[in-house]
């Protein structure tokens, strides 16, 4: 484990102010904090992450064209470093649980054209190593702008304009501090102790599947499976039976003979195994901190259900995986048919972003947005400072865009104006200038048109898991 040269620890019964706290140093949280020395220079801002460092975690996030002007609106640089850090795929090969090539209707536009989309549209999608883009966003911030081993204990929200909220933090030797910040922007994950401390409720459910996700490194080329070489580091998928899959298992390459694999699967095969899995036991626990350990029965779990009749390409990474790097959670949705924006997101001074906010199925869009999350909140505080209508502004906004991308009528494989929201996607920059203009759409653009949907009773919302995957931004102008 190793947190970085600018991270530090957080001292014992210690009282300080900051303008701007942050929980949860993940990639969402790091970039809150980019955005926020943009948005509002001269403001004190920081982090506080409840892991002791950083190790590598994760699998690959396909950043899209939405993720992208995300980034550029706020900071040029940092989206172009992640961009050269990233892997162009270019068609994905998907299988049955034996091996046999599937072709399935959703699956049918995975062959990309990169050069396409970023004529028509100026991004393309990227493949990017989670830790990569968690290192890359850790290492843009100032020294000492990440508290590692500072778990938040208690808030009180207080209210914009008048009381800051206050922040009961603990480290690992059960050392304490409080912390006062004019303005708390929770980033903790899926699981959010924040929201559970200051709402109470409204935490997302427990899909009764479980995902495993690690990066293998392979020595020599003559090592990697030969499945895996014959598709160039393309993705490669294997599907149970059923819409969503019983089984799921993807593997695809993030360059430099480094793979990144992710399996879901449903709880009852590891009753089968004779085996169990508690979400009771990680409920402090967020995506950016579920890494098992050197100790942890996750990968023992994983093989259990995986090993036995699945392919050799498949169970050769996983067999390979060292324990320490698997990280192992439940899959959570929350009912994003009756999210309502504010009263969801916003409690006095404390506002959510990310998983916190609308923890959604791992369809590749989460972390992309996330990323607008960052950015709409930093033009909406750049406009308006740490105010309830800076707040309000930015629920409003948000609460179109998840709708857009997220909720589907019943019997909709997509919501119908997903498409239509990724490829309008457009951020105001933050800070002074010059801009690149990548946040927009280019010049010329006319917007995709949207239609009006019934959403999905949320009866059926804890059945929508959709295939890791997403389907492909067709390249349309």
């Amino acid at each position: 484990m190793a947190s970085g040269a600018n991270g530090s620890s957080a001292p014992s019964a210690v009282t300080s102010h900051v303008d701007y706290a942050i929980i949860g140093g993940g990639p969402s949280g790091l970039l809150t904090a980019k955005a926020l020395l943009k948005a509002v220079p001269g403001a004190s801002v920081q982090v506080y992450e409840t892991a002791r460092g950083y190790w590598p975690q994760g699998a690959g996030v396909l950043i899209e064209l939405n993720g992208w002007r995300a980034l550029h609106a706020v900071d040029d640089a940092l989206a172009d470093k992640l961009r050269s850090q990233g892997f162009l795929f270019g068609s994905t090969s998907v299988y049955d649980e034996t091996g046999n090539p599937m072709k399935l209707p959703y699956t049918q536009s995975m062959d990309w054209n990169h050069a396409e989309s970023e004529r028509v549209h100026g991004h393309t999608r990227v493949m990017v190593y989670w830790g990569d883009i968690r290192q890359a966003l850790f290492e843009s911030l100032p020294e000492g702008m990440v508290s590692f081993n500072s778990r938040i204990t208690a808030v009180t929200p207080g209210e914009p304009g008048g009381q800051p909220a206050v922040l009961q933090m603990q480290d690992a030797t059960g050392g304490t501090r409080t912390v006062t910040a004019g303005l708390v922007v929770a980033a903790d994950g899926f699981y959010s102790r924040t929201k559970r401390l200051v709402w109470g409720g409204g935490m997302p459910a427990f899909t009764n599947r479980l995902i495993w996700r690690a990066l293998v490194q392979y020595e020599r080329d003559e090592e990697v499976p030969e499945l895996l070489r014959r598709s160039g580091g393309d993705p490669v998928m294997w599907m149970g039976q059923g819409v969503p899959p019983s089984r799921f298992a993807t593997v695809y390459t993030v360059g430099h003979n480094r793979f990144v694999w992710t399996c879901i699967a449903g709880t009852s095969y590891l009753e089968q195994a004779g085996l169990s899995w508690s979400p009771a036991k990680n409920e402090d626990v967020g995506i950016q901190q579920a890494g098992a350990g050197a100790s942890s029965p996750a990968k023992a779990r994983c093989l259990a259900v995986f090993e036995r009749d699945y392919p050799p390409a498949l169970v050769d990474l996983l067999r390979r995986t060292d324990p320490a790097l698997i990280t192992e959670h439940g899959a959570y949705l929350h009912d994003l048919s009756a999210l309502q924006g504010a009263p969801d997101w916003v409690r006095g001074n404390v506002v959510l972003v990310g998983d916190a906010a609308h923890t959604a199925p791992p369809d590749g869009q989460g972390l992309n947005m996330a990323l607008e999350d960052v950015a709409v909140l930093g033009a909406c505080l750049q406009e308006s400072g740490p105010t309830h209508k800076a707040l309000e502004d930015y629920a409003a906004a948000r609460l179109p865009r998840v709708r857009d991308v997220w909720v589907r009528p019943p019997g909709a494989f997509e919501p119908p104006n997903r498409l239509a929201a990724l490829l309008n996607a457009s951020f105001t920059p933050l800070g002074a200038g010059p801009h690149s203009g990548k946040s927009r759409p280019l010049p010329g653009w006319q917007p995709a048109q949207r239609v009006e949907v019934q959403p999905t009773p949320a009866a059926e919302v804890q059945q929508q898991v959709p295939q890791q995957v997403p389907q492909q931004v067709q390249q349309k102008a």
